[in-house]
């Protein structure tokens, strides 16, 4: 059966997952492409409403992408056999050129600019549970990288 505890994992692992090498939209690493449109679009951060996303996707590149968010997120809350109407809210927000803070970025400048992932989510109940992570990123750069296999 399931309980709204096990949110406190849902968020952790999600968040986790969104922040990791693994996490890739057409091939690239998804943050260095998101990194890439804020600096077009001269925004320090994106945020993306995971279940709301006709009014969240500001920018049509983006749209895929929270697309496949919403669905990993759908697919946690299922495996959990948690229904949707127990969320109140969930909001994932990309931050760019934070400032260095040691427990989520590497100090070398050579491995791009600090980065941050805040992963909100709200029970119907009112309880908020929050997950922070970190790294490095540069934009993303199709000359400098190599596509993931497959595409």
């Amino acid at each position: 059966m399931a309980r709204r505890r096990e949110f406190k994992g849902i968020v952790r692992n999600f968040a986790h997952m969104l922040n990791g090498r693994n996490n890739d939209h057409l091939g690239y690493w998804a943050i260095g492409q998101l990194c890439l449109i804020a600096e077009q679009e001269r925004v320090s951060s994106i945020s993306i409403n995971l279940l709301e996303l006709e009014n969240s996707c500001i920018y049509k590149s983006i749209e895929p992408l929270a697309n496949s968010m919403h669905e990993l997120l759908h697919s946690m809350l299922n495996s959990h056999r948690i229904p949707i109407f127990w969320l109140k809210s969930a909001h994932v927000t990309f931050r760019f050129n934070e400032q260095y803070q040691k427990q989520y970025h590497y100090w070398r400048s050579a491995l791009g600019s600090p980065y941050l992932i805040v992963l909100e989510i709200t029970s119907d109940l009112g309880k908020v549970y929050r997950q922070i992570f970190g790294g490095n990123v540069k934009p993303h750069d199709p000359l400098m990288e190599q596509r993931r296999a497959g595409f």
